[in-house]
């Protein structure tokens, strides 16, 4: 069977050559050549284009970093299904929103191709072994014809219903991913404060209810090598946060521990860590420990924005919400929103002291420009049960 891969990174060039052992004609495109002339060196062959896969291969599988990137492939000039051929079977194995999934399978449906959305878990020890988890949405008969192809990628395939369902059940997984990777980062640091040895705690917990495999990922290939070259790095696991709180707001599901942890993920890559593998959180939860340990508990202070020029709140309220964002993204602001009478706004800021937030104040374009004034309070902040 001839087969196009598009996406030859961590987890694709090893699926990919997968496939190659398995014995399929497999045609390889990445972005940089360099991928494309390593596939080739392992036994593939390279594509010339999204049209030459569109055209001439049986199954074209796709497995990219970013939602956006996936649009592209698809649905942008000269992508997928501007050229696909009648009775072509699209798989996508990216991690992606269920409704970006449906979108290019309705595509797929107008362009009288077949679309299952199959993203994978196991990461790159799974890819490279063939042991993946896959989870797939779409039409069953589909996902039928292309199993064997599946299986050669991966050993437990799983068939979860409609179009969509597979992306559902991946961000599913990485909303869990994510809670047990910030909880093995504080566990382990615990540890150490305690003066206990990390691989004995890791032993115990590992034949524990504590157990995960995340925990054993991190500390085993990570941790323990003091080593965070990225498997998979944090930046994609906060885009993954992402899409899953999205996904889960959507649906009228309140996501406390995993909102926390997309917030310490944001920081983290604020912070230079984003392109660290996941299991450096642990590096970075160290580091916060440290200045808390160093400066004390950071404390609350609420900002209220009078209104002084309303013309001028409109002028440069894109500005003033870009520099909330930068707040937000460095973790110096915990909520902020605007009073719908009219009266003005409030911010809350995370911060040492009095002084240094009234700093940041001042670079607000709403306080520049003189569309607002301040008033900062310190607030002793107590929390309702979720």
């Amino acid at each position: 069977m001839k087969i196009g891969f598009i996406g030859l990174g961590n987890m694709g060039m090893p699926m990919a050559l997968q496939l190659v052992r398995a014995g399929h004609e497999v045609y390889g495109k990445n972005r940089s050549l360099g991928k494309e002339e390593a596939f080739v060196a392992n036994g593939g062959k390279a594509a010339s284009s999204y049209t030459q896969l569109a055209q001439e291969m049986d199954v074209v599988i796709t497995c990219l970093p970013m939602p956006a990137d996936v649009e592209q492939v698809y649905l942008g000039a000269g992508g997928l299904l501007e050229a696909a051929r009648a009775g072509l079977t699209f798989v996508d194995c990216s991690t992606v929103s269920p409704e970006l999934s449906k979108v290019l399978f309705d595509a797929s449906l107008k362009a009288e191709v077949q679309f299952l959305d199959a993203p994978v878990s196991g990461g790159t020890t799974g890819a490279a072994s063939g042991t993946l988890t896959i989870m797939v949405g779409g039409v069953e008969e589909t996902y039928n014809q292309v199993l064997p192809i599946l299986q050669a990628m991966g050993k437990q395939i799983h068939y979860v219903g409609e179009a969509g369902s597979g992306s559902a059940v991946k961000l599913i997984n990485q909303l869990m991913v994510g809670i047990h990777t910030q909880a093995t980062s504080e566990a382990l640091s615990l540890a150490e404060q305690f003066g206990l040895d990390q691989e004995q705690v890791f032993q115990i917990l590992n034949l524990s209810f504590a157990q995960s495999k995340i925990m054993e990922r991190h500390y085993s290939q990570f941790i323990a090598e003091q080593n965070y070259e990225p498997g998979f790095a944090i930046r994609l696991l906060s885009k993954d946060l992402n899409l899953a709180i999205e996904a889960a707001n959507a649906k009228g599901v309140h996501t406390v521990m995993g909102s926390r942890v997309k917030a310490l993920l944001q920081r983290a890559i604020s912070e230079g860590h984003g392109d660290h593998d996941m299991a450096g959180m642990y590096v970075y939860q160290q580091e916060r420990d440290q200045r808390r340990r160093e400066h004390g508990e950071l404390k609350h202070f609420a900002v209220f924005l009078p209104m002084l020029d309303p013309e001028k709140s409109v002028t440069y309220r894109e500005e003033h919400l870009a520099f909330l964002s930068e707040r937000r993204q460095a973790g110096m602001l915990l909520a902020n929103g605007r009073f719908v009478d009219g009266a003005g706004g409030l911010v809350i800021y995370r911060a040492g002291s009095q002084e240094e937030v009234e700093q940041w104040v001042k670079q607000d374009p709403y306080i520049i420009h003189q569309a607002r004034s301040y008033e900062i309070h310190e607030w002793d902040i107590v929390l309702a049960d979720e």
